[in-house]
């Protein structure tokens, strides 16, 4: 399984405080030959609020538990991709990108060295800095006269409303300024929330565990569109730009606490909590489970997972404690128990979809089976094609990942090696010197069995872009 720890569960580990987490802890290091522990760039923003150095403590710690398994997205491909990067690396990479976003955009021209331009170049330059100096915005026309005092007090505070026309390096810097303001003022986000909650809400639609009908009782609402129709017209107004899964469930989550829908007890909520539990939510959807003690962001992250249909579980500390199974060690002693547990499957595995193939003389019956094969493959495919009988082992879950980790391979190839032995050509256990390099260019040879009856292959299928396990009957 891919576990996602919130920044909080780590905190308590890291703490040991409680007899529970000292136990657990113990669990999770055994367990790391059956799963894998990732982390994201949404920890390395809530440990940057920490001012002190016990960070880099927390930081060292949190690596024994998930190596280098991390996630971030990337805003140029857009898309979130997985790194081997060990937390504090990647945390000394975030603090010397911050050091470098001091921005002052109403001189942002002077930095540019007009000695290596050309005439025709400065002049493009020149005409679009008039432009944006020139052009003016005006909020006055805003009147807030007969507007209740809750509603004026905090749009003064958010919008350039009684003063001068701003140009857009001016109109840029009040919203930076804005921003930073209600990451500093929690009152200012209090506000604005009150606002959006009561005039747009009322408390009327609200997340409940099993309900979720929100999205379309919104048609009801002053907004008069669905949920996910309002997400969408806020991030692309004119519909004339692709709105990324990042910015829209980012969105949505934050979206959920603004509207009322589901939000945060108002004593304790933040604006930079509500931004970064969003992105905790957004990089859980690429595991297979979600682990919290927060019960508000557990209820949003159930919300927004089972209205986008991910199937990634959401489980609170405790659930995961009593329910998870860490070890799974024992449960395929060798070939021949894996084969007698696989066959007993494909007599008895619920049958979750017969196809026939219009292109081959092929009939696949896809079988859930009653355990994970080789601590991973939760499918299989069983195909008979011109008399030839394949059985394929695969893993499904609908979530946003599309990908294997690498050291989700490795644990796979090591299962196969303890159960199978050295492959046809005198491979064993994963090598990160050979293995590794191939899977970075796409060219991974894998492994290959050569067993009685059957021959077995385990490769990256080119459909799917992932590990599977096929099996031949000779």
């Amino acid at each position: 399984m891919r576990i996602y720890f919130d920044k909080q569960i780590f905190s308590h580990l890291f703490k040991g405080e409680k007899e529970s987490y000292v136990k657990l802890l113990d669990k999770i290091l055994i367990s790391k030959q059956n799963h894998i522990y990732c982390y994201s760039h949404a920890h390395l923003e809530d440990l940057k609020n920490d001012k002190t150095e016990i960070k880099y403590e927390e930081l060292k710690f949190i690596e024994k538990i998930v190596d280098d398994n991390y996630l971030q997205y990337d805003s140029i491909k857009k898309e979130t991709l997985y790194y081997l990067a060990k937390p504090i690396d990647a945390f000394k990479d975030l603090e010397n990108s911050e050091e470098n976003l001091e921005i002052n955009l109403s001189n942002i021209f002077d930095e540019i060295d007009y000695s290596i331009l050309d005439s025709g170049q400065i002049q493009q330059i020149e005409f679009a800095k008039k432009i944006i100096q020139e052009l003016k915005f005006d909020f006055n026309f805003i009147q807030l006269q007969n507007v209740p005092e809750e509603i004026s007090s905090t749009l003064k505070k958010i919008l350039p409303i009684d003063s001068e026309p701003m140009n857009l390096f001016d109109l840029s810097q009040k919203f930076m300024d804005t921003n930073k303001l209600m990451e500093e003022d929690k009152n200012v986000y209090k506000g604005l929330r009150n606002i959006s909650d009561k005039y747009l809400n009322n408390g009327k639609f609200t997340v409940e565990y099993d309900n979720i009908d929100f999205n379309n009782e919104m048609k009801n609402s002053i907004l008069q569109k669905t949920f996910i129709d309002f997400v969408n017209s806020n991030l692309n107004p004119n519909g004339d730009k692709e709105v990324t899964r990042y910015d829209f469930f980012n969105s949505a989550y934050f979206s959920l606490d603004l509207l009322g829908i589901s939000k945060e007890p108002t004593k304790s909520v933040k604006y930079r909590n509500v931004l970064n539990d969003g992105l905790h939510s957004f990089y859980g959807a690429y595991c297979d489970i979600v682990v919290s003690d927060d019960n508000g962001f557990l209820k949003k992250t159930k919300a927004l997972y089972r209205l986008l249909n991910i199937e990634t579980k959401v489980l609170h500390i405790d659930e995961f404690i009593n329910t998870f199974t860490f070890t799974i060690d024992g449960v395929e002693k060798d070939f021949n128990n894996f084969l007698s547990l696989l066959l007993h499957d494909l007599e008895n595995a619920i049958i979750i979809n017969t196809k026939k193939s219009i292109k081959y003389n092929r009939i696949t019956i896809e079988l859930k089976p009653t355990h994970n094969y080789l601590g991973h493959f939760n499918r299989i495919d069983q195909m008979i094609e011109d008399n030839i009988s394949y059985i394929y082992l695969y893993k499904k879950i609908i979530n946003y990942s599309s990908y294997d980790f690498y050291r989700e391979i490795e644990i796979i190839v090591n299962n196969c090696y303890r159960l199978f032995g050295l492959d046809f050509n005198g491979q064993e256990k994963f090598s990160w010197e050979i293995d590794k390099k191939e899977l970075e260019i796409n060219e991974w040879s894998g492994r290959f069995w050569d067993k009685g009856e059957f021959t077995l292959l385990l490769d990256i299928n080119v459909g799917t872009n992932k590990i599977g396990l096929l099996l031949t009957k000779k």
